[in-house]
């Protein structure tokens, strides 16, 4: 089968037309090309250098009336099969606009529905209009795995999905209907094959475009919808929060350190609700605060911290270490030189 004609030479598409509809017999249309193979699953290799064959390249020409006669005794089935085969032919030549449910990826399914009605629809313009057609992104290497990676799938019901497309929801919802009708239309088909097609479904019809109005009201729609679940997950979650029961937690304390008992906590809290002269006083008797009159007439005050038992003890080794170095030191006095006598002046 020849393909359309380029366009600088589209007077070609003309000529075929033409023969097309005026068909004429050749020579070779009563007759039939076997080879040598076919005459012995015939059972006619006897008839080779009879007037019945002619020798051609290869194999021979023989009367296509004949053909059929030894055809049909030798398989007396040929025929009911050759015409299940047609009749198979037909319907898969009807069914080769529709969309293949089989051919659907596992990842995105409605995204690849959706690439497949536009395909569809760019066909349909394109057999109208001669209009280049763009690559489909289904037969794609590039795009092959957002339809095979399950991390690559689309998530309808996401805040900015829902946001960015606010339509998307309506038509979405036709698309799995008609996703569920062809599915049920292909397991009808399954079970039987040669059951004849039905009225096709009102998904299929073609859907109106919605005004900005519509769109407007769809956004305000969508916005409401998502402050609704919005509420509703917080509201879940503050009775899971009622429902919760509190369980006492361990501190592991580490090696070195010593357990205070909550006592102490409790009277630093009531130390830091005290005024600021009872806590002075209270530092006083404990020795870490010293108040001095000055002959001026104003106060001097000293605060010193406490020492932990870790700096006490430090500070105790560093004093006995200096204590012992002192008396393994060995006096140096006597290595002092004693001082020269200069020379008598004349």
């Amino acid at each position: 089968v020849l393909g359309p004609a380029p366009r600088w030479c589209s007077f070609l598409d003309n000529l075929t037309e033409e023969l097309e509809e005026n068909p004429e017999s050749t020579v070779y249309d009563d007759y039939k090309f076997v080879t040598k193979k076919d005459l012995e699953n015939l059972g006619l290799t006897h008839l080779i250098g009879s007037p019945f064959l002619r020798a051609y390249m290869h194999g021979y020409f023989m009367d296509i009336r004949l053909y059929h006669k030894v055809k049909l005794m030798v398989n007396p089935f040929a025929y009911e099969e050759y015409r299940k085969d047609k009749i198979r032919q037909k319907i898969e030549e009807t069914r080769a606009q529709r969309v293949q449910l089989k051919k659907l990826p596992k990842v995105n399914k409605e995204l690849a529905l959706k690439l497949i009605e536009e395909e569809e629809e760019k066909q349909k313009a394109t057999w109208k209009k001669k209009v280049k057609s763009l690559p489909n992104i289904l037969t794609d290497d590039r795009f092959k795995v957002m339809f095979e990676d399950p991390n690559f799938q689309v998530d309808e019901e996401s805040e900015e999905f829902r946001l960015l497309n606010p339509l998307v929801s309506k038509i979405g919802e036709k698309r799995k209907k008609k996703l569920r009708l062809l599915e049920q239309q292909e397991h009808h088909e399954k079970e039987e094959e040669e059951e004849p097609e039905g009225k096709p479904s009102d998904a299929e019809s073609s859907e109106s475009s919605d005004d900005e109005k519509g769109w407007v009201e769809e956004v305000r729609k969508q916005r409401r919808l998502l402050h609704q679940e919005e509420r509703a997950k917080r509201q879940e979650q503050l009775r899971e929060d009622r429902q919760t029961v509190l369980k006492p937690q361990f501190y592991e304390i580490k090696a070195g350190e010593e357990f205070r008992s909550f006592k102490d906590s409790a009277t630093k809290q009531k130390l830091m609700n005290k005024t600021l002269e009872d806590r002075l006083k209270r530092e006083a008797r404990n020795g870490t605060l010293s108040v001095s009159d000055t002959t001026v007439g104003s106060k001097q005050l000293t605060f010193t911290l406490k020492r932990s038992e870790q700096q006490k003890k430090r500070q105790e080794a560093e004093k006995l270490h200096r204590q012992e170095r002192r008396r393994l030191r060995r006096p140096a006095g006597h290595l002092k030189s004693r001082p020269r006598q200069g020379r008598p002046f004349r």
